[in-house]
């Protein structure tokens, strides 16, 4: 590290610092006895500062019931950390900037910032972290250090920034030009406004959130996952970023692709209303939802030349031909049958829990009436991805198993697991299908999915004594959720013994 240059920069006049109220927050909030009154006048002693946090606090961002009057309501609504975060949240704003001649991308660097927080937030309370706030204003903050170092270097800086091109090679850049990073930079800035340890420590590693100390673990890793979702609400082709996030969401936190999706919309919409309460420039930010049509829609189109392939077809099909589906490049039927038998006999010992879930589309022929051929097929492919996000995290095996219907084995799932999964496929499908034809206006309404469940356990072992019987039990509970509409799921469930 150049310490030289690194004490240049941050004794720089121009440098971003907290305006009053913040640092007086933040002394208030280190005492455990602080006094709710006195930090709500303390507050609103900046009249702009209090309207927006109302503003804020009353929104559907947070989502209150009844409208909050006063900043001394907002702390007994929402307890002092998420009105601690907003105080931070727009003095980093006020203190930042939005705009400038400097050369710096302020627009840039507050979508990265809004996007990555928001996601950050969703990522730590849907996995129930105590860290959500923390999360967030670390998401804010996390790159101080390239306005630090732009102040300070001006078109130095500025060059190294151009020639990286990406966020993600910006870290490289900066160390061989300079011998020094902005995360680095940044969390020493945080602490020298003496922000607390959760917050300038995941700075200085949310470029590198395995290396963060295990304390602060957790924070650094919701916004390291936070910036694979702002990459792929940025990317003009947002596929690899996807994939990346799926990634991550599964090595880090476990997460389903269906999960990430979920993260992906709320987080985009989220990050949109907040950057207009912040009063920061919203226009480059797309629709999550478009965003991730594209993406389906491009999965769809790898799908049909077959650069998508499941770990299950390459394993059961040999590496050939044999056993594969021509149109997904999944499993056929014969590579399903060879799958289920492959599992059965662990589960007809009691070794293991066996389900199988057959997945029935209709609807697709009067669709191919309406809309055309193409559009049969562009729902099938859809289908086949959606299906691999959904049950290749369980360990599932998908196939297509004749032209409008999948079957999914899956080894040591339950049936309540393979229940839950069916259903938010099919849940989901109804959303999805409007992606997949996007030019098929109202195709929703004409193609719906369902799915039938039957299980291998304990309970059922002693009538479902072949593979076949297994099928067969598979039929019978998608036959029933046919009968009760598009969108139904049922599970075979065998009637208990007479004593």
């Amino acid at each position: 590290m150049d310490a030289d240059l690194l004490n240049e920069i941050l004794n720089c006049q121009n440098l971003p610092s907290l305006p009053a109220v913040a640092v007086k927050v933040l002394d208030m909030t280190a005492d455990p006895d602080v006094k709710m009154p006195d930090l709500a006048a303390m507050i609103e002693k900046d009249q702009a500062l209090s309207v927006k946090i109302l503003r804020t606090v009353n929104s559907s961002f947070y989502g209150l019931r009844k409208r909050c009057a006063s900043i001394d309501k907002a702390l007994v609504l929402l307890g002092l950390g998420p009105v601690k975060t907003l105080v931070l949240g727009f003095s980093l704003v006020t203190c930042v900037g939005s705009e400038g001649d400097d050369g710096f991308d302020y627009a840039s660097y507050w979508r990265r910032a809004l996007e990555t927080a928001v996601s950050a937030k969703a990522i730590a309370r849907k996995l129930g972290f105590d860290c959500d706030d923390e999360a967030f204003v670390v998401g804010l903050l996390q790159d101080i250090g390239m306005v630090a170092m732009s102040r300070s270097m001006r078109e130095r800086y500025h060059e190294v920034v151009r020639r990286a091109g990406e966020h993600e090679k910006l870290v490289r850049a900066e160390i061989d030009a300079f011998e020094l990073q902005h995360a680095d930079v940044g969390a020493l800035l945080a602490e020298s406004w003496h922000l607390p340890p959760e917050l300038y420590v995941p700075v200085k590693f949310h470029e590198k959130p395995t290396a963060c100390p295990t304390e602060h673990s957790h924070i650094a890793r919701c916004v390291a996952f936070g910036n694979k979702i702002h990459a792929v609400l940025s990317a003009d082709d947002p596929t690899e970023a996807l994939r990346q996030a799926y990634r991550r969401g599964e090595q880090w936190f476990g997460l389903s692709e269906s999960v990430v999706d979920e993260i992906i919309g709320e987080a985009g919409e989220a990050a949109r209303e907040l950057g207009g309460l912040f009063d920061l420039d919203t226009v480059g930010m797309g629709d999550p939802e478009e965003i991730l049509a594209r993406a389906d829609r491009r999965m769809i189109e790898m799908s049909r030349a077959h650069e998508i392939e499941s770990y299950a077809a390459r394993e059961f099909a040999g590496g050939g031909e044999a056993g594969l589906d021509a149109m997904t490049g999944l499993l056929d039927a014969r590579g399903f049958a060879d799958a289920l038998r492959a599992a059965f006999p662990d589960a007809s010992r009691g070794v293991i829990e066996l389900s199988v879930v057959q997945i029935a589309l209709s609807g697709l022929s009067r669709a191919a009436d309406v809309y055309g051929e193409s559009v049969q097929d562009e729902v099938v492919l859809g289908a086949g991805v959606m299906l691999l996000k959904h049950f290749e995290p369980l360990g599932g095996i998908v196939a297509r198993i004749a032209p409008g219907a999948f079957g999914v084995v899956l080894p040591r799932t339950a049936r309540r697991q393979a229940n839950d999964a069916a259903q938010a496929v099919c849940e989901q499908f109804g959303v999805h299908v409007g992606r997949w034809a996007s030019d098929a206006r109202g195709i929703s309404e004409l193609v719906h999915a369902n799915a039938g469940v039957a299980t291998v356990d304990a309970a059922s072992m002693g009538v479902l004594k072949t593979p076949e019987l297994l099928i067969e039990a598979t039929n019978r509970a998608l036959s029933a959720a046919r009968g009760a509409g598009g969108g139904a799921v049922r599970a075979f469930v065998p009637k208990p013994r007479a004593a």
